[in-house]
């Protein structure tokens, strides 16, 4: 188990190494050239308004002209935190926070749930996270943050679905989540994806420009069909690195929440009980990648129109599967103890 995790977390962090080096590259060039047409308005301007003045007046222009290159890299370096880096790192924060404050205490309202999770998490020898029920009959759970400040959230459709061992399975699940520090992982992996999407975002040029200006549209449109089918493939590689590794953990994550319950049968039950009725989403790659679905025990099927290859979690087949070889693990080992008594 720990090898093929090692494994899925090399393929994973080449890929996504390399493709956010690539993501990185592009940011600079799109936000350095913005940056270089910016300059050279600027510089054109200045020279008109200098042209009564002896001398130079349009050294500037003269300038920005000549030197293209080395004004693109190092304006588009200096603004690549500003234009793309921080709105991420923004955006993924401000969902998080959204998604670990939704709903009521479980201390509040289930206070079963509650003492459940601390007593697991003293198993665990973590702090224990703040746990809070979502009024949502879609049966989820999700663990963000860290150990020293992790939350888990379940919804009222889960805990209604579940057996009181099954739900313990479940958080078991998420604290382990929690020890691994998914959460933190996967928000660090989205990044590049965000900043490839934010990149690609903008429409095409419209038809009034073709009317008015048709080399100006030309060039538009050539510019925009790069860097669209740029970006895109870089997104596509992005996500097959993040399904990879994210389908690693989610393994990890089960065989330790079994462990720690010691029963791998409750969890096995649980993502039985919770495959059933599962549909397969609408919403965009967008949507798919800032949504919380990455994180659910049992999410959504990835969007429409994508492959396997795409995939945050293994099939659940496969979880039960290796969940099943664990029950005889433990049946082995039980007998083999049995014998040296």
């Amino acid at each position: 188990m720990q090898l093929s995790l090692l494994w899925r977390m090399l393929v994973a962090l080449t890929v996504l190494t390399v493709v956010s080096i690539l993501i990185a590259g592009t940011a600079i060039l799109v936000g350095g050239f913005l940056s270089w047409l910016v300059l050279l308005v600027a510089a054109f301007v200045l020279g008109i308004l200098l042209l009564p003045v002896p001398g130079d007046a349009y050294g500037l222009l003269s300038t920005v002209l000549a030197n293209p290159i080395p004004i693109v890299v190092a304006t588009g370096a200096v603004l690549l935190p500003v234009l793309y880096y921080w709105p991420v790192r923004e955006e993924i924060r401000q969902f998080r926070a959204e998604l670990g404050e939704s709903g009521a205490p479980a201390s509040e309202t289930d206070p079963d749930i509650a003492a459940m999770t601390r007593r697991l998490a003293q198993q665990t020898a973590i702090p224990e996270p703040d746990v809070y029920v979502a009024d949502r009959r879609r049966p989820e759970s999700y663990a963000v943050g860290g150990r020293l400040d992790g939350t888990i959230i379940v919804t009222t459709g889960l805990v209604s679905r579940l057996s009181a061992a099954e739900l313990e399975a479940v958080i078991a699940h998420e604290l382990s989540h929690l020890v691994n520090g998914d959460s933190r992982i996967m928000d660090l992996v989205l990044t590049p994806l965000l900043v490839a999407e934010h990149i690609g975002s903008d429409e095409p040029p419209t038809r009034r420009l073709l009317l008015s200006q048709p080399l100006a549209y030309v060039a538009y449109f050539v510019l925009w069909a790069l860097l669209t089918a740029t970006t895109t493939v870089q997104q596509l590689c992005c996500q097959f690195g993040i399904a990879v590794l994210s389908r690693g953990r989610e393994f990890a994550a089960d065989r330790a929440g079994a462990e720690l319950t010691g029963s791998p049968s409750d969890l096995a039950s649980a993502l039985e009980t919770l495959d059933d009725g599962r549909e397969r989403p609408s919403e965009d790659k967008r949507t798919w990648a800032k949504s919380a679905s990455a994180l659910d025990i049992l999410p959504r099927e990835t969007p429409a129109g994508s492959w396997d290859l795409f995939r945050t979690h293994p099939s659940t087949d496969e979880r039960i599967a290796r969940l099943e070889g664990l029950v005889l693990e433990q049946v082995s080992d039980g007998r083999d103890g049995s014998r040296r008594h």
